[in-house]
């Protein structure tokens, strides 16, 4: 998502519903590509006034990327990436239904770590995906 339609190529009007955030929201009214340099990003929605470019995970994975997070920073990875082993895997799961989640009773803990999630069932999950 973005509000700023320069971004945006082949941009085309789309009546794409209304997206909350904040305290209001607004009405999607097109979509187009981004291109930056390696990544390109399609049907990314324009919503006027929306002050920031936001894209999913999914989305992003959905083009065959990685995604790496840190403590300072999102790295999207080459298609080509792969890991060279396990070895700093500390947890792994599945992307089912455009969703992420964690299921606690199949858990086993690797050494120290600590796995701080909502117990909620997968239909709360996806109705808390919808949400967003």
């Amino acid at each position: 998502m973005t509000g700023n339609i320069s971004y945006l190529t082949d941009y085309e009007p789309f009546d794409g519903g209304y997206v909350s955030f904040g305290q209001g929201g607004c009405k999607i009214t097109g979509k187009g590509t981004i291109k930056t340099g390696k990544v390109e990003f399609e049907n990314v929605y324009f919503v006027k006034d929306y002050k920031y470019n936001l894209f999913s995970v999914s989305q992003i994975c959905d083009n065959k990327n990685s995604i790496l997070f840190t403590d300072s920073e999102c790295i999207v990875l080459g298609q080509n990436f792969k890991l060279s082993d396990d070895a700093n895997v500390l947890l792994r799961t599945p992307r089912q239904h455009n969703m992420y989640s964690i299921d606690l009773n199949n858990i086993v803990p690797h050494k120290d770590l600590t796995c701080l999630v909502v117990k909620a069932s997968a239909e709360e999950c996806m109705q808390w995906n919808r949400r967003l």
